[in-house]
């Protein structure tokens, strides 16, 4: 069996021996570990390593490694499967035994495999070997002359797609690489298009009228008396297993649907591959749309992924494999390579400008390319000199399909530009459309035309269609080129004065949004309303600034900023929540009593403040907001900024003081029956119980909190009653009592991306242990929940800071100064999801 042939051999073997074998095509030469680590993309000292056994490859450098050990011939000859299998099964099996998470090492795709053989075995330099037809001439592909990077699944996608349909498209925007893939996989496919595959570049062709006549020129077919041009094609391509590839369509597009159309119906082995920025919409068509390369978006934190885990992106191999080219004195460093993972994210994988950038190492540092890619089109002009004009720079190939608009396409791809991070299809009709009386002068978009124009944009690749998985939204974006492209013709081609009233638009919207979220975040639909929060996200931070930008509008910022102080301590951002409160209130001029909106800034800033550790600044904006909800006569703000009094003070161990505030709270909230604000403050008077050793009171009033918040169905909240709860159970001596309340708390944190509720569970927990005398699993608590302060960017003091503190002290003591080091540095390494398994397992 193989699994049992492999497991004898080691993988530093394997490496070593294939490496040192003579190439099949120069018996005399050799390959150096330094040319294998420059082919495979990674530093001499890996190859080395794994060599000698102290590090196995990881996925994608395997199959970089499996690539290169094709090209080079390395392989027994007839034995290329077997042996990279027999490779991939001895890493595979080594991988998963080193494993500490027991994590699944994938099986040898043989479809990948395949394919990559397939293109190494057919002609060299990406040339497909046609024969001739009838009278027609050989008709090479293009040569690629630098190497191909990525795509490993479209081409085995779109390799699939052409053995079931006749005509599959490759659809994308400019400089997504349409061109370069069909040229790919067609290169692999010769022995399925044994009669030809011929590749037809239309972009030199200017009138649709002239395709026929392009046809047979390109074909070397001459025309027939009395034939028309698709006839003579057809006396050619009829019972014969043929491939044309129509390519760069998107000019021509409903000659080439017609041409394809009519061909097809004619020739039933004749297949068709195109690419375009527009699908040609005819029966029978398969729609490829090509996405960017994979890239580090915003959901990885590039300072936490390794050298490897980098350079698995696509979008990253393509920078490098350029940059070498552009200068060869490059150095590849773990901080190089994480300013390049930087860049690859600003151009959001798209090939054009990956190599536009790259070509730019002759002249500039990384920082220097990333400090300048504000401004994409400015940077990224640098074209090669033997490409066609409109990929010569970013700019000219979106021009290109600018210029293939319709008028009212043109317009509405302007107006798009004021969105930021995606939009709705609700969102487009209620702000670049334009009633008959609206103040927009020689407007031509009214709201039943944006469904057709909007998605005539997203049919030319200039919009992008995102669709929840559940089918419950579906959201449109722009890739940033496109949106900058689109920003520069809103202000080459409108008037200031239309141009600010689509902006004040685009603000009274978002605010609406916002309003009606923010009703929904203290009800059992606050999942719902933090993901439309965070799917708008962009937008609000837009209007946010530019409502600061412009005084008449500071108005609508300060509303949003009022609404937001919850959104922000939830996803963790207490640093850019602060900022934005900071520059409201502080810029908002009263001509006489400042309103509710300012009350709740207030009340929002106190709040982060406290979180953060700032208790002097968080008490001066609770009291202003106390006095202000008094003047309104806004009982529910009057509660929770009394509330959030109280809490300053119990954190002080000012506890007279907080006591008759956190009285009046409950008192407010039983009167107005405002059952959210009740079960808060309940959870408050609970804490001061705590602090006043009353722990029986204290568990009476934090459990009446718990219930309060689950007769609102606010699961979230409660998290806080849970903890304190914990507390009280360690003082009345129910240690496991206890520990279960703290893992509730622990449990319900998990809904918060942010770090600072899960810290406060984790260190009563630890706390907790310590009791239990269980001093390693304390220990490590206390470590990971310092850990998640930190990261918070919250108080660097802990919650119940006595209790903290003797329990630190104390294991300090039971455990000697090397132990405590080793202990507290395990805790300090672990991953939010490791502290969480570590917390409810243990």
């Amino acid at each position: 069996m193989k699994d049992e042939k492999s497991s004898k051999d080691w993988p530093h073997d394997w490496i070593k021996k294939i490496r040192s074998r003579p190439a099949r095509h120069s018996l005399s030469k050799r390959m150096r570990q330094v040319d294998l680590a420059r082919q495979v993309g990674v530093d001499p000292r890996t190859v080395q390593q794994w060599e000698s056994g102290d590090r196995l490859p990881s996925i994608g450098s395997l199959k970089r490694l499996i690539q290169v050990f094709l090209e080079e011939g390395l392989f027994l000859e007839g034995a290329q499967q077997k042996e990279a299998e027999e490779l991939w099964l001895a890493v595979k099996r080594f991988s998963e035994a080193r494993s500490a998470t027991k994590r699944e090492f994938p099986d040898f795709d043989v479809t990948w495999f395949e394919t990559v053989a397939l293109f190494e075995g057919s002609a060299q330099e990406g040339r497909v070997a046609t024969q001739a037809v009838s009278d027609a001439s050989k008709s090479p592909l293009p040569k690629l002359l630098s190497r191909f990077v990525g795509r490993s699944q479209p081409m085995a996608d779109l390799r699939e797609r052409l053995k079931i349909h006749s005509l599959v498209s490759i659809v994308g925007p400019g400089g997504i690489g349409k061109t370069s893939l069909a040229v790919r996989v067609a290169s692999t496919l010769a022995e399925t298009y044994p009669d030809g595959i011929w590749m037809f570049e239309f972009g030199a062709v200017k009138d649709h009228h002239f395709l026929g006549q392009f046809l047979l020129s390109t074909m070397g077919l001459q025309n027939q008396v009395n034939r028309t041009d698709l006839q003579t094609i057809l006396d050619v391509v009829s019972n014969k297993r043929i491939m044309f590839i129509f390519d760069n369509c998107e000019h021509v597009i409903d000659a080439c649907a017609a041409l394809a159309e009519s061909l097809l119906m004619a020739a039933s082995a004749l297949s068709i591959l195109v690419t375009s920025r527009e699908s040609l919409n005819i029966s029978g068509e398969y729609v490829y749309r090509l996405p960017p390369l994979s890239f580090p978006g915003e959901e990885y934190s590039l300072g936490e992924l390794s050298e490897e885990e980098i350079k698995e992106f696509e979008a990253v191999q393509l920078f490098l494999e350029r940059a070498r080219l552009a200068a060869p004195e490059f150095q590849l460093t773990l901080p190089n390579l994480k300013l390049v993972g930087v860049i690859c994210r600003k151009l959001e994988g798209i090939p054009l400008a990956i190599e536009l950038a790259a070509s730019r190492m002759s002249m500039l540092t990384l920082e220097q390319m990333e400090e300048r890619l504000a401004s994409l089109l400015t940077l990224l002009t640098a074209g090669k000199r033997n490409a066609v004009p409109r990929q010569k720079t970013l700019k000219s190939t979106i021009d290109w399909s600018y210029d293939l608009l319709t008028g009212k396409e043109r317009l509405l791809l302007r107006r798009l530009s004021v969105f930021s991070g995606g939009f709705t299809l609700e969102a487009v009709e209620q702000i670049c459309s334009c009633e008959p009386i609206s103040s927009i002068v020689d407007d031509k978009l009214v709201r039943e035309d944006m469904l057709d124009l909007l998605s005539g944009l997203a049919n030319k690749s200039l919009v992008s269609i995102e669709i929840s998985d559940d089918y419950h939204y579906i959201r449109y974006f722009m890739l940033e080129t496109i949106k900058e492209y689109a920003d520069e013709k809103m202000r080459e081609e409108t008037d200031d004065r239309n141009r600010h009233v689509l902006l004040e638009r685009h603000a009274q919207y978002y605010s609406q949004i916002l309003n009606r979220a923010e009703a929904k975040f203290r009800t059992r639909e606050r999942n719902a309303c933090l993901d439309e929060v965070r799917r708008e996200y962009a937008n609000l931070r837009s209007v946010m600034q530019w409502s600061y930008e412009n005084a008449h509008a500071n108005p609508i910022g300060l509303h949003m900023v009022s609404n937001l102080y919850w959104f922000w301590l939830h996803e963790g951002g207490l640093k850019e929540g602060l900022f934005w409160l900071n520059r409201f209130l502080e810029s908002t001029v009263h001509e006489e009593l400042p309103g509710g909106d300012f009350a709740k800034a207030l009340h929002g800033r106190g709040v982060i403040q406290f979180v953060q550790g700032n208790v002097k600044d968080a008490m001066v904006s609770a009291a202003r907001s106390v006095d202000l909800a008094r003047d309104l006569n806004d009982a529910a703000l009057l509660a929770s900024s009394l509330r959030l009094m109280a809490f300053l003070y119990i954190n002080q161990l000012h506890s007279e003081e907080a006591e008759p505030l956190v009285q009046e709270s409950v008192d407010i909230a039983r009167k107005t029956k405002d059952m959210w604000n009740l079960a808060a403050s309940l959870h408050a008077y609970g804490k001061l119980k705590l602090e006043q050793k009353e722990f029986h009171d204290a568990s009476i009033l934090l459990k009446e909190s718990v219930y309060f918040f689950e007769l609102v169905q606010d699961k979230w909240e409660v998290s806080g009653p849970y903890e304190s709860l914990g507390y009280a159970a360690l003082k009345l001596g129910q240690i496991d009592q206890s520990i279960e309340y703290f893992k509730k708390s622990i449990t319900i944190s998990q809904i918060y991306k942010g770090t600072w509720i899960l810290s406060r569970g984790i260190e009563g927990l630890a706390i907790a242990f310590w009791a239990k005398k269980a001093y390693p699993e304390a220990t490590i608590l206390l470590s990971a929940a310092e850990k998640c302060r930190e990261s918070f960017g919250g108080a660097a003091i802990p919650n119940f800071p006595v209790e903290h503190n003797v329990a630190l002290l104390d294991l300090q003591h039971v455990l000697n100064e090397q132990e405590m080091r080793d202990i507290w540095n395990k805790g300090k390494s672990l991953t939010k999801d490791q502290i969480l398994a570590y917390s409810l397992e243990t």
